[in-house]
C-alpha cells in the first residue's frame, strides 16, 4: 500500500535479521521503519529489531510503525514502535504525517 501511494519501499523480506535492517536503513537513509506480523510470536523479532536499530544509534533517524491483526497499543508499547495499525491504510497515514504529506 505504501508503493502504491507513491513511497519507496525497499521490502526486505520475512524473517529478517535485525542486522538487515541496520544496512538498509545506513544504505538509503531511510526515515521511517515498518513492520509487520500476523502471529503473536512476531513481536519479540519486532522488539529486537527496534532494539538494534537504538544500539546502532538509528534510532533517532527513523519512525517506526508496526502492523498486523494482533498489534494493539500493548505491542506497540512493549516494541517500542512510534505507532501501528491493523490495516495497511494507517501505514499510509503515518508515513504521510511523519513525512509532512498530510
Amino acid at each position: 500500500m505504501l508503493d502504491a501511494n507513491g513511497f519507496e519501499v525497499h521490502d526486505l523480506g520475512i524473517d529478517v535479521p535485525e542486522e538487515n535492517f541496520i544496512e538498509k536503513i545506513k544504505e538509503t537513509g531511510a526515515t521511517v521503519v515498518a513492520m509487520s506480523g500476523l502471529l503473536t510470536l512476531a513481536f519479540d523479532s519486532m522488539k529486537k529489531t527496534v532494539d538494534a536499530i537504538k544500539e546502532a544509534g538509528l534510532r533517532g533517524q527513523v519512525k517506526i510503525m508496526i502492523g498486523g491483526s494482533q498489534v494493539d497499543d500493548t505491542v506497540c508499547a512493549y516494541t517500542g514502535a512510534d505507532a501501528y495499525g491493523t490495516d495497511a491504510m494507517s501505514a499510509v497515514t503515518y508515513a504521510k504525517q511523519w513525512l509532512g504529506g498530510e
